[in-house]
Formats: C-alpha cells, sequence, structure tokens
C-alpha cells in the first residue's frame, strides 16, 4: 500500500473496565511511593490516566508472540498467500532504525511491503498507522494504596525492613477508549482484531501482574471508517459510515497453517 496517499480511516471506540485491580505506574519515586499511578494534576484534584503507549505496547507485544517463528504455525495472508512476520507488527506500529534492530527476512517484508527492492533510506524509520489516546478515567473514584517491599532500583535487591506504598485503582474503574487506524490494509485490520480478542474476552494488562491484579476488559461500543466509498460525506461533514462491531471482530481475511 502506498502510504503517501488516503486509502482509508477507522475509528473504534469504546471503555475499558477493571475487573479485578489496575496498576499502572509512573516510574518515578514519591516519598513513600513507587511508581504511583499515572495521573495530572488539575487544581486540587488528581486525574488518572492510561497512556495510550501502555496499551499500544500490549498490542504490539501481543502480535509479536502469534507471528514468532517457533510457534509451530503460521498466519497468511489469504491474499497474497504470504507468511506473515514481526515485519507486519512494525508496519501497522512503525519502527526505528530498521537495520539495527531487524533480521534480513523481516526488513525484506517491510521492504517488499512497501514497493522497494531492499530497505532505502527512505524507509529505515516509519511511522505507526495505529493511534490510541491516552485512556481518561470516567469513574469516580480514588486510589487505594498497597503495601509493597521496596527494591532498590540500583541493585534490583529488595532493602531489608523497607516498604513502600503503590497506588491501584479499584474493580469497576472505567477508562476512555479510542484508537484510530489510517491506510490499514485487510490483513491487518485482522491482526489487529486478533490482538484485541485477549482483552475484549479479559485479559491481564498493567503493572504487578503477580499481585493479582490488572484484569481488564474492553467493550467495543462503536466502529466507524471512511474509505473512498464515503469520502465526500468525510471531506464536508466530518460524517463516517458505521460498521458493525461483528464485522470487525471477524478474522475473514488472515488463514492459521499448522506446521
Amino acid at each position: 500500500m502506498d502510504f503517501s496517499k488516503f486509502e482509508n480511516r477507522y475509528k473504534i471506540t469504546g471503555e475499558l473496565i477493571v475487573l479485578t485491580a489496575l496498576h499502572i505506574g509512573s516510574g518515578k519515586e514519591e516519598g513513600n511511593h513507587d511508581s504511583p499511578f499515572m495521573n495530572i494534576k488539575l487544581k486540587e484534584d488528581k486525574v488518572y490516566y492510561i497512556p495510550g503507549s501502555s496499551f499500544r505496547g500490549y498490542l504490539s507485544t501481543k502480535l509479536e508472540r502469534f507471528l514468532e517463528e517457533d510457534n509451530g504455525f503460521s498466519l497468511i495472508d489469504k491474499e497474497t498467500k504470504e507468511r506473515l512476520n514481526s515485519a507486519d507488527v512494525k508496519l501497522i506500529f512503525g519502527y526505528t532504525n530498521l537495520d539495527q534492530e531487524s533480521s534480513e527476512k523481516i526488513k525484506d517484508r517491510v521492504a517488499k511491503k512497501l514497493g522497494y527492492d531492499k530497505v532505502t533510506d527512505s524507509i529505515r524509520s516509519m511511522a505507526g498507522r495505529i493511534h490510541i489516546s491516552d485512556m481518561k478515567i470516567l469513574s469516580e473514584v480514588d486510589s487505594i494504596k498497597r503495601d509493597g517491599i521496596k527494591i532498590d532500583r540500583n541493585t534490583g535487591a529488595t532493602e531489608k525492613g523497607a516498604k513502600f506504598d503503590y497506588d491501584i485503582l479499584p474493580s469497576g474503574t472505567k477508562f476512555d477508549f479510542i484508537m484510530e487506524l489510517e491506510n490499514i490494509e485487510k490483513y491487518q485490520m485482522d491482526l489487529i482484531a486478533l490482538a484485541l480478542k485477549d482483552i475484549i474476552e479479559g485479559d491481564l494488562f498493567g503493572g504487578k501482574l503477580s499481585r493479582g491484579i490488572g484484569k481488564c476488559k474492553l467493550e467495543i461500543k462503536n466502529v466507524e471508517y471512511v474509505d473512498k466509498t464515503n469520502l465526500r460525506n468525510y471531506i464536508f461533514s466530518r460524517k463516517m459510515n458505521p460498521m458493525k462491531k461483528e464485522e470487525f471482530l471477524e478474522l475473514k481475511n488472515i488463514d492459521l497453517v499448522i506446521e
């Protein structure tokens, strides 16, 4: 696909619902808090959110696992009959330093999909075709503090007798979910739907999962799209066509082959 031209745009909205409890740490220690929950301060209040980059990382990791060469199975693009690999994750989520990070097989597929015989300077780095907005909290809740054992960040070992508090948000907390896709091919749509299936049914997400927290469920409410069939309505009135959620999640363009 020629990404310099407009082909399509999809917008998927819904809510991420916490089923057990959730911790998304800021990575910064504050007093007796080890990596408090991500938040911004508005006046006197803390407003909690999940960075869109965290959910992007969750999805890309899911796809990387499905496309591992040692899985004993392959995912195939039904239209081209080609085997998919980690290059297809990079083509959706973007990448940097392709030469340094990737095998020849991955580089060859990236180049081929972008219409080149080999990797050139113009495709060594590329922005992704997926954007996930920071997920604002929808529920009116306060964070809950839990006790833990403090870790020395230099040695990785526990500090004797030292404790810390960490923030969790309780079961039932909801976050706003907005994902947008641009110039996505049919088989890539299937890959995104495949990556979403676990968390739609309920999956572990976030930090401190070994402590029995992090079970979340994504509830998709609306799927909308624009392509060349309804481009006029979109350009002049910003109207997108609705798509049934079931149609979006149906894997019609990829196949699985047991090896």
